[in-house]
């Protein structure tokens, strides 16, 4: 046998119906969000004071607060993801996000109430603001973690010295106004993406995912499933295989619904985002990291978290350099990173710890998720990582063959992760946009796109090789992107707007 006895039939079918109980657990967890929200009405603001703050749901949009408590269940895009961006500053991914519809978005955002500074509910209004800056601790003050003993990197510090200053970055202070305020900016260039969006789209419903993408996503489904559940009964080549396709039904489905794009439903898009699970990532605390932060200031090294997940790995030429880090550290952060992404980032949330290397946490969960609730979704990568253990305790495998059944889909799933995700935004090119004279501009010189002009790479990533189109409308699916590039191009290179493009996968790392 491969490893031993082979494992239970009636264990394969339990871990088969892991993707569809994730999905339903992403349901629930929406359903049952704490009722924080219960609408206040400007008279009922007015009356009540700051009684009623404690049942408001607040976000800021172009320096303004305004209390969505009332709109959240109308909210086209589902009540969940304003609860789950609660207390931020969302205006640059409200300009992005609402660009097909921003007249209709911007009459609508003007009839909520608003709330001025005493108004806030009782937390600090300095926790109510835009993403936090990310704070470094410095090499030499930084206690050693197990990738230190794994590596036999360097971990001595001066105690003695005491607590240094964190490292400076540039200052964000400027840029963070200049990009929540300058998306509302109805530049030319901003404007006439929204005129080709109308050409070729009637409604929002139109640039949704098409039925041949529903089909990639079936097949992709029906591919993690049984690679699952052949996993749970000790197949070698489906072991081999399940990260791939989890990645494939991760792209395909899982990121395009965190943005939206899958659907005009949000119920069919929130259960989709719970798909990326056991193996790759948990929606509710990547939900922050990757909206919040990273689609609204990507590659500013103050803010967009995405820059130190691979840290020491320096990944952008303003961050700190760590001397003796090394090839290594990248490499093991890389096939480790979809493992911290699904079981560590939540953890750290729960037990309300900092990010190793941080003096502050950088992948928190949204307020509006109680910890019982994200406990829940922790449930699926706990299933798949004590499982291959209890085959060998149980005699149905040796202790190799576990070993291999525990470990190799979390170094798949990073590996891939890493070599999809991180090309997008780690060259020089797209780290130093030239100029902040429109945040659309911006968002597309941030990013990389590769293989613009092939029919398959876009089927295997999703898209995600149109990434400076991703980051411009992010609410369209990019099954559309192949169809709308040439147009797309031809109004950049009109305003001078520049295109980092690499011929292929390779020429981009």
């Amino acid at each position: 046998g491969r490893g031993g006895a082979m494992p239970s039939r009636r264990a394969a079918l339990l871990l088969l119906l892991l993707p569809p109980s994730a999905a339903l657990a992403g349901e629930w967890i929406a359903r049952t969000l704490p009722q924080r929200t219960t609408s206040a009405s400007r008279a009922e603001l007015s009356e009540q004071g700051g009684q009623s703050q404690s049942r408001a749901l607040v976000l800021r949009v172009d320096g303004r607060w305004y209390n969505v408590a009332e709109w959240a269940e109308r909210h086209p895009g589902g009540a969940y993801c304003l609860k789950w961006v609660a207390g931020y500053d969302v205006s640059a991914i409200f300009h992005t996000i609402h660009l097909f519809g921003r007249k209709n978005a911007a009459a609508i955002l003007s009839q909520l109430p608003e709330l001025d500074e005493s108004q806030l509910p009782a937390r600090p209004s300095t926790e109510l603001l835009v993403f936090p800056d990310i704070r470094r601790v410095p090499k030499a003050m930084q206690p050693p973690i197990f990738e230190d003993w794994v590596l036999g990197r360097d971990v001595e510090r001066d105690v003695a010295a005491g607590p240094p200053e964190p490292f400076q970055m540039r200052a964000s202070g400027d840029r963070r106004a200049w990009s929540a305020m300058d998306a509302a900016r109805d530049t030319p260039f901003k404007l006439e993406l929204e005129a080709m969006l109308h050409r070729n789209f009637k409604s929002p419903a139109h640039y949704k995912a098409t039925p041949e993408h529903w089909a990639r996503i079936a097949l992709a489904f029906g591919l993690t499933a049984s690679c699952l559940a052949r996993w749970a009964q000790g197949d070698v080549f489906a072991t081999l295989a399940l990260p791939w396709a989890q990645w494939m039904l991760f792209s395909s489905a899982v990121h395009e619904s965190s943005h939206h794009t899958l659907s005009t439903n949000p119920k069919l898009n929130l259960a989709a985002m719970f798909l990326g699970m056991p193996f790759i990532y948990n929606p509710v605390i990547w939900y922050h990291q990757h909206i919040v932060s990273h689609h609204q200031y990507p590659n500013d090294e103050n803010l967009d978290v995405d820059l130190h997940h691979l840290r020491p790995a320096r990944m952008h030429p303003h961050t700190e350099r760590d001397e003796g880090a090394s090839g290594i550290h990248f490499l093991f952060k890389g096939y480790f990173t979809t493992a911290g992404m699904t079981v560590l980032w939540p953890i750290r949330h729960l037990v309300r710890r900092p990010t190793a290397r941080f003096y502050t946490l950088n992948t928190p969960a949204p307020a509006n998720v109680p910890a019982a609730q994200l406990v829940l979704s922790l449930l699926p990568a706990a299933v798949v990582n004590l499982y291959p253990f209890w085959l060998v305790a149980s005699g149905e495998a040796n202790p190799a063959f576990g070993l291999f059944l525990w470990l190799f889909p979390w170094l798949g799933t990073g590996a891939i992760w890493t070599v999809m995700t991180q090309v997008s935004h780690a060259q020089a090119d797209a780290q130093e946009p030239p100029g902040y004279d429109d945040y659309f501009r911006w968002q597309v010189e941030s990013a990389v796109d590769y293989s613009v002009g092939s029919r398959l790479v876009p089927m295997l990533t999703a898209s995600l090789n149109f990434q400076s189109m991703h980051h411009a409308m992010p609410s369209v699916c990019g099954c559309h992107f192949h169809k709308l590039y040439p147009e797309y191009k031809a109004i950049c290179e009109r305003h001078g707007v520049r295109l980092n493009t690499r011929a292929d996968l390779a020429e981009a790392w």
